[in-house]
């Protein structure tokens, strides 16, 4: 048998879906024993081959081709005891080198390979570097996965920073960016008396993290071409560490994602090492929104799920990792039996998802009219925290008996996609039951940034939106689910609200409300809390916090806050505010999927919202169906007395 097709028996020709299969198949020897095809000297080292029983490498040559493909065939029929002593006269009267350069190694092994004690490196591709989304939110959290990474796991992180910049234009961006107005963001403002771990930052940031950041331009299938032999060059002069994987981040307008996501897997994905090693980790990032309507996620999940795993690709919403949204889902799974019982139709009679905004759509026009408030928030952020806030009625058994991480994730997704494909929006569209609003000044501002009058539009851009949603499923017949949100208007505003039914908890009334946030001024109390508005312990008792979070009175366990007096400050959580950004990134610095929505879950989505959306871009201008409002006002307040959204805010807390 030639070496070529050995070659293909051990994997360096064989198919991607062959070697996942042989890989399961052989899983099992993996920790009784290991083979690896390198020089006799390893050999020696796992079997204890005396010096003296070594013959000429010539006696080797005429039989190595019959007798590797042996080895590798009594193995895989699980022949262990003859596989071994087999593996020992290889290694006792075998060559330096069982295999050409070009061929792969076989490795079966629980045994710790060459490179485990070298420093692991990842690299991060962030496509988009320069726009406003890195310069806000994703250097900063950038910058603190890489500090903490290198401070408690030796892992380092090389950045690549991908845009539409020539290099040139690159090299200024990183000189002018990374200032000290960026050190003061990370390691905060220098005072009188710096503290020990401002220095270690200072330090990071200076003699690590700078000179770990490289521009490269990101526009052209050339350009994505020669980033990866950029990656090929910079990981073979590793001599003390190793490349563990790759993360890209594509923070580029989603009409851009297919085709980048495409060039990511032909140009930029890890290849397998020649030493058999498995392949480094590619982890791809694309944030919502995730296509215009159901046709357009269809076809987007469906070309995505050729090119990439479950466990490649990462379609986030940052709401999910807004930390009261954290702490709420930590506190449902904690308190999952608790809560299952009474987290149904029987019992609630309405969940209410509101978010509301101050500011107005001036000078950012250009992007919203070609989504709208229905597209922008609804499909995305108030799905997800519809999914949050009914998660106590999922089968409470998802919580338990996990074998990883990943199977925990599995669960949620299937139990959320269930929740999803039964829900239904109106037949009948009503201002009871859907209702849009633009505000008054939209008009002024769609036409100063468009150039052109807004009755010359061919669609309705709402501003403002309020739908009532029921489900078929029999858990929650007979509650009803009102998501609304609203841009310009007097408060800035995002909370869930459960209305139980009358007498539930021996109260007329009773809510369970979660505040995500508020005006940026807030009081942190106020801003971020779940709240009770009745006594629940004699019915739920022995309710558990969620981690680092406390409750507002020594004996009120009504409200529930985070802790006011936290101890410790590491070196990665100096500077700004923690965002959503820094706590996803560290989930997917670790692969870890909870937090990111299923391809699933994203189309059953805009099958619900797809109709919705097209009901509201429909409306004529002149058309009686919409409402305006002026900016500072509440939109809902022309629904009057038919509509039930301002009812949750009516409920008086109980006085214990």
């Amino acid at each position: 048998m030639s070496l070529g097709v050995l070659d293909f028996f051990i994997g360096n020709g064989e198919g991607e879906a062959a070697r996942k299969k042989r890989e399961l198949r052989t899983d099992g020897l993996q920790s009784t024993t290991t083979m690896q095809f390198h020089h006799v000297e390893n050999c020696k080292a796992y079997l204890a081959v005396p010096d003296f029983l070594q013959v000429p490498s010539s006696f080797w040559n005429p039989i190595f081709p019959f007798s590797s493909f042996l080895v590798y065939y009594i193995m895989q029929r699980r022949r262990l005891s003859a596989g071994l002593a087999l593996l020992t006269f290889l290694c006792v009267f075998g060559p330096t080198t069982l295999f050409s350069n070009s061929a792969t190694a076989l490795q079966l092994s629980s045994q710790p390979p060459a490179n485990d004690n070298k420093e692991r490196v990842v690299n991060a591709i962030v496509a988009g570097a320069t726009g406003d989304l890195a310069a806000k939110y994703l250097w900063v959290a950038m910058f603190r996965m890489a500090l903490e990474g290198k401070s408690t796991s030796r892992r380092t992180f090389r950045f690549f920073a991908g845009a539409s910049d020539t290099l040139a234009q690159g090299k200024i961006w990183h000189n002018n960016f990374f200032n000290e107005k960026f050190a003061e963001r990370v390691c905060g403002d220098l005072k009188e008396n710096i503290s020990t771990e401002q220095v270690k930052c200072r330090e990071f940031l200076e003699t690590e993290f700078k000179p770990n950041v490289e521009y490269a331009p990101l526009r052209t299938q050339n350009h994505y071409q020669e980033l990866g032999r950029r990656l090929l060059e910079v990981n073979e002069d590793l001599t003390e560490s190793s490349e563990e994987g790759r993360i890209v981040y594509l923070a580029i307008p989603p009409q851009f994602f297919l085709v980048s996501c495409e060039l990511i897997h032909r140009y930029l994905r890890p290849q397998r090492s020649e030493t058999g090693a498995a392949a480094p980790f590619l982890r791809v990032v694309v944030e919502k929104p995730f296509g215009r309507d159901l046709q357009s996620a269809h076809d987007l999940a469906t070309r995505l799920r050729t090119i990439y795993s479950n466990d490649e690709l990462f379609v986030m919403d940052h709401y999910a990792g807004k930390p009261v949204v954290h702490a709420l889902r930590n506190y449902f799974q904690l308190n999952a039996g608790a809560l299952h019982p009474v987290w149904s139709s029987e019992y609630i009679d309405d969940i209410h998802i509101e978010m509301t905004e101050t500011a107005t759509l001036q000078n950012r026009v250009q992007y919203f009219d070609s989504a709208g408030i229905i597209r922008d928030i609804m499909v995305n952020h108030l799905q997800l925290l519809l999914n949050v806030a009914v998660a106590p009625s999922f089968y409470p058994g998802i919580y338990t008996t996990l074998s990883s991480s990943s199977e925990f994730a599995s669960r949620v997704h299937e139990a959320q996609f269930r929740f999803i494909k039964a829900l239904r929006a109106p037949s009948q569209q009503t201002q009871q039951t859907i209702f849009v609003a633009q505000y008054d000044e939209y008009a002024a501002h769609y036409e100063a940034e468009m150039d052109q009058s807004i009755n010359e539009s061919d669609h309705f851009t709402p501003t403002a939106a309020w739908i009532e949603l029921t489900s078929l499923l029999d858990e929650w017949r007979n509650t009803t689910f009102r998501l609304a949100a609203a841009k310009a208007t007097a408060e800035r505003l995002l909370s869930i609200t459960v209305t139980f039914r009358d007498g539930v908890f021996q109260a007329q009334h009773c809510t369970f409300t979660v505040i995500i946030q508020r005006e940026l001024n807030a009081n942190p109390s106020e801003g971020h809390r779940i709240e009770w508005s009745c006594d629940v312990s004699k019915m739920l008792t022995d309710l558990q916090l969620p981690s680092d979070w406390e409750y507002v009175g020594v004996d009120d366990h009504r409200v529930i806050i985070p802790e006011r007096h936290r101890h410790g400050t590491a070196a990665w959580t100096l500077g700004d505010e923690p965002s959503a950004y820094d706590f996803l990134l560290q989930d997917i610095g670790n692969g870890a999927i909870g937090h990111f929505a299923d391809l699933d879950e994203v189309e059953a989505a805009w099958a619900l919202w797809t109709p919705v959306v097209n009901a509201a871009e429909a409306i004529v201008l002149d058309d009686r169906k919409h409402a305006s409002y002026p900016v500072g006002t509440s939109p809902w307040k022309q629904l009057h007395s038919k509509s039930r959204l301002a009812e949750t805010s009516k409920v008086a807390k109980e006085e214990l």
